[in-house]
C-alpha cells in the first residue's frame, strides 16, 4: 500500500498556522500609516508580526507580546489593526481550550466588522469565523460563509488579509472536493505574495507551490503537479529553506509513480530518505521506507520489499506511529502471502484491517480490503476473496453515498446562490423602474404640455422592463431545470445516477397493483467491471476514467429507449429493463458480455481489455409481490449473484430465475446467503459464460 504523505489531512494543523502568517513591514515608520490606502498602526503591526514569528519558540513569551498589543488598543487605533489583534486573541483562547471565551471574542470581532465599511476587516472577521467552524467540525456552516468572504475579498487591499483568506478558502473547497475552486484561490493567494518583497516571501511562495502541486494531483494533472513540485524543490535549495524537502520529494515520488515512471519515483524516494536522515526527521522515515517497500512489491522483488518494510516497522514503533506501523504490518502480510507463508500473512493483513476498522478510518479499510482480496485470490481462497470484495463494495457504496450527500448539499447551495443572484438582478431592475417612474411624475408636475409624450415613453419603458423581467424569469426557470437534471446525472459518463433510480422507483411504487397484474415484468441487470483496480494501477486513473466513459458508450448501444441505464457507483452499472421476459433478459445479459469484451479500449497507445461480471433477475421476482420483496431486496439478490460470478472466475452472467418455495420460507436465506438457497434447491440460477479471453488479455 503506497502511502502519500502529502494529503491535505496530514498537514491541516500546520496549514492553519501558516495561513495566519503576516507580511513584514518596514521599521522606523510613523505609527499611523497605511497599506494600499488602508490605515494601520505600524508599531502594533510590527509587534503582531513578532508574535506570529515567535509562537512556539523557547525563551520567548509570545503571549506577552500579543496581550501587550491588546492592552495598548484604544478607540484611536485603526480598525484594521484592531481586527487583526482581536482575530489573534480569538485563536489564542481557542488553542488554550477556552472555547466559550474564544467565541465571545469572535462575536466582538464580527460586531467590529459590521460597524465598518473596510472590506479587509470584514474579510478577516469572516475568515476567523470560518476557521473556528472548521475546527469545531461544522463544515456545512463554514462552507455557506465562503461566498460572503469572496465578496469582501474582491475589494480587500491588504496583502496579508488576502493571502490568509484565499488560503483558507482553498482549504475549505478542497475538503468539499472542489479542487478547481481550491486551485483558483491558491493562485489568488500567490498574487498577494507577489506584491511583497521581504524575508518571508520565499517561504510563502514555496508553501504555495507545494499546496498547488497537491491540488493538481487531486485533479490528476500529473504533468502540472510534477512541474510545480520541481519548482518548490529548486526554490528550497536556492533559498536555503530545505526543511520541507523530504515532503517535497515524497510528493514528487508519488506523482512520478502515478505517471508510470517507476525509476524516477525510486530516485525521488532515495532523495527524500537522504534529506530526512540528514535533518534527523526520524518521524518521516517510516513513511518513506514503507513507500520503498511498496515500490519493490510492485516490482515483485519480495526480499527487498521485506527488508525495507522491517526497517520501516522498527522506526515506526520507535516514534510511536501506530497507524503507519499497522500499514507496514499489512504490507508485510502481503509479502508473506506471495512468498508462501500464506496463513500467517493473511492473518497479519486481517489484523491491520481490523485495526483501521476499530479506528473508524473507512477510506483506509476500503483500500485494504481490495488488496486483501488479491491476496486471497493468490492463495486460492476464492470464497474469502468474494467476501472481501463484497465488504469492499459495501463500504465503497457507503463512502460514495456520503460523498454524494455532501455533493448534493453543495449543489443545492450553488442552486440557491444562483437563484438569489437572479432575484437581486430583478430587484435592481425594479428599483430602476421605480426611479424612472418617480422622475416622470416630477416632470409631469412641471411640464404639463409634455404629459402625453412622457406618458407614451413611460409606457414603452415599462413594457421593455416587463419583457426584460420576463426573460430573466425564463432564464432562471431554464437554469433551475438544468440544475435539477444535472443532480440526476453522473458527471463522468452522463448516465443516470442512484438518485434518478430512486425517483423512478418512487413513481413505480405508486402503480404497484396495476404493475403486479401485468403479463410481463421488468428486469434488473447489475454489472461490475472485472479487475478495474488493476487498470487504474497499471495505466493510471485517467485511463480508468476513459474505460468508464467507453463502457458507458457501449452499454448505451445495448440499452433500449424504454430502459434506464444507471452508473451505480465506481465501476458498477445497472440496467432497469422494461417489460421483459426471462429469455430476453438472458439474451440481453449475454449481449452486454459480448459488447464489452469484443474489443479492448484504446488509451494513449495502450489496448486495455475489458470484461464484466453480471447478476440479473426479474422484477417482481418469481411472482412475489413487491409489497413483500421490493426492488431493493430484489437488487440485493442480483448483487449476491454477481459476487458468486466473481468468485467463480468473473466474465460471466449469473441470473436468479425462479423461487421454488414460498417467499416466507426463503426470505431469511435470500437476504444473506444466496449459495445456501441454491444448495437447498430453493432457487434456480442460470449462468452465461462471457467470451473466452486469452492469458495475454487478462494479464
Amino acid at each position: 500500500m503506497y502511502k502519500n504523505n502529502n494529503k491535505w489531512a496530514q498537514f491541516g494543523a500546520t496549514l492553519s498556522l501558516l495561513l495566519l502568517l503576516s507580511f513584514a513591514v518596514k521599521a522606523n515608520q510613523a505609527p499611523i500609516e497605511n497599506i494600499n490606502g488602508v490605515p494601520v498602526d505600524m508599531a502594533m503591526e510590527k509587534q503582531l508580526d513578532e508574535y506570529l514569528t515567535t509562537i512556539g519558540d523557547e525563551g520567548v513569551d509570545s503571549k506577552a507580546v500579543l496581550f501587550g498589543v491588546i492592552e495598548e488598543i484604544s478607540k484611536d487605533t485603526p480598525v484594521a489593526t484592531r481586527a487583526r489583534a482581536q482575530s489573534y486573541e480569538t485563536f489564542w483562547y481557542y488553542y488554550e481550550g477556552e472555547k466559550e471565551l474564544a467565541f465571545d471574542k469572535l462575536d466582538e470581532l464580527l460586531t467590529l466588522a459590521e460597524n465598518t465599511e473596510l472590506a479587509d476587516v470584514k474579510a478577516e472577521a469572516l475568515a476567523t469565523q470560518v476557521e473556528l467552524l472548521q475546527f469545531e467540525g461544522k463544515y456545512g456552516e463554514a462552507f455557506l460563509l465562503l461566498s460572503d468572504i469572496e465578496i469582501h475579498l474582491s475589494r480587500a487591499r491588504i496583502p496579508r488579509v488576502r493571502y490568509y483568506a484565499h488560503n483558507l478558502i482553498s482549504r475549505v473547497y478542497a475538503d468539499w472536493n472542489r479542487y478547481d475552486d481550491a486551485l483558483r484561490h491558491l493562485l489568488l493567494a500567490q498574487e498577494a505574495v507577489n506584491e511583497t518583497n521581504n524575508e518571508r516571501t520565499p517561504i510563502r511562495q514555496q508553501f504555495l507551490d507545494y499546496s498547488i502541486a497537491i491540488i493538481q494531483t487531486e485533479l490528476k494533472n500529473w504533468e502540472g503537479s510534477l512541474k510545480t513540485i520541481k519548482k518548490a524543490i529548486e526554490s528550497a535549495k536556492v533559498n536555503g529553506l530545505e526543511y520541507d524537502l523530504p515532503d517535497f520529494y515524497l510528493h514528487k515520488s508519488y506523482v512520478e509513480a502515478s505517471m508510470g515512471d517507476r525509476d524516477a519515483s525510486l530516485e525521488s524516494l532515495r532523495k527524500a530518505y537522504d534529506v530526512a536522515k540528514k535533518d534527523e526527521r526520524t518521524y518521516l522515515l517510516p513513511t518513506i521506507l514503507n513507500n520503498f517497500g511498496d515500490h519493490y512489491m510492485y516490482e515483485q522483488e519480495w526480499e527487498k520489499a521485506r527488508s525495507h518494510l522491517l526497517e520501516a516497522l522498527e522506526l515506526a514503533e520507535e516514534v510511536e506511529d501506530v497507524w503507519m506501523a499497522q500499514t507496514i504490518h499489512f504490507n508485510l502480510g502481503f509479502v508473506d502471502v506471495r512468498q508462501g507463508n500464506t496463513e500467517a500473512g493473511l492473518q497479519e493483513m486481517r489484523d491491520a484491517v481490523q485495526f483501521y476498522r476499530d479506528e473508524e478510518i473507512k477510506t483506509e479499510v476500503e483500500g485494504m480490503l481490495g488488496e486483501l482480496a488479491e491476496a486471497y485470490e493468490f492463495a486460492g481462497q476464492y470464497q474469502n476473496q468474494a467476501e472481501a470484495l463484497k465488504k469492499q463494495m459495501t463500504l465503497s457504496k457507503e463512502l460514495y453515498q456520503s460523498d454524494q450527500q455532501k455533493n448534493l448539499a453543495n449543489l443545492q447551495q450553488l442552486y440557491e446562490s444562483k437563484d438569489k443572484e437572479q432575484q437581486i438582478e430583478l430587484l435592481e431592475r425594479q428599483n430602476e423602474l421605480k426611479e424612472q417612474l418617480l422622475e416622470i411624475n416630477q416632470q409631469r408636475n412641471m411640464i404639463w404640455l409634455l404629459l402625453g409624450i412622457v406618458a407614451v415613453f413611460a409606457a414603452v419603458f415599462v413594457f421593455i422592463m416587463y419583457r426584460k423581467a420576463r426573460k430573466a424569469n425564463l432564464r432562471l426557470k431554464a437554469a433551475n431545470t438544468m440544475l435539477a437534471d444535472q443532480s440526476l446525472k453522473d458527471p463522468l459518463t452522463g448516465l443516470w445516477n442512484r438518485r434518478a433510480l430512486q425517483k423512478e422507483m418512487d413513481e413505480r411504487k405508486k402503480h404497484g397493483e396495476r404493475r403486479d397484474a401485468a403479463i410481463q415484468s421488468d428486469g434488473l441487470i447489475l454489472l461490475d467491471l472485472d479487475f478495474f483496480k488493476r487498470i487504474n494501477d497499471k495505466y493510471g486513473h485517467a485511463a480508468g476514467d476513459a474505460v468508464l466513459a467507453e463502457v458507458s458508450r457501449r452499454l448505451q448501444m445495448v440499452c433500449r429507449d424504454s430502459d434506464k441505464l444507471i452508473r451505480w457507483g465506481g465501476e458498477e452499472f445497472l440496467f432497469l429493463v422494461r417489460n421483459i421476459d426471462d429469455e430476453n433478459l438472458k439474451e440481453m445479459s449475454e449481449r452486454i458480455l459480448n459488447e464489452l469484451a469484443k474489443k479492448p479500449v484504446r488509451f494513449e497507445g495502450h489496448e486495455i481489455p475489458v470484461t464484466t461480471t453480471i447478476g440479473f433477475i426479474r422484477l417482481p421476482f418469481s411472482g412475489v409481490s413487491e409489497k413483500q420483496m421490493d426492488w431493493e431486496k430484489v437488487l440485493q439478490v442480483a448483487d449476491m449473484a454477481l459476487y458468486m460470478g466473481k468468485a467463480h472466475g468473473r466474465n460471466r452472467a449469473c441470473g436468479v430465475t425462479e423461487l421454488h418455495v414460498s417467499y416466507e420460507d426463503a426470505q431469511a436465506v435470500l437476504e444473506k446467503d444466496l449459495s445456501e438457497a441454491l444448495n437447498n434447491k430453493w432457487i434456480s440460477m442460470e449462468t452465461i459464460e462471457g467470451p473466452k479471453m486469452s492469458a495475454k488479455d487478462l494479464s
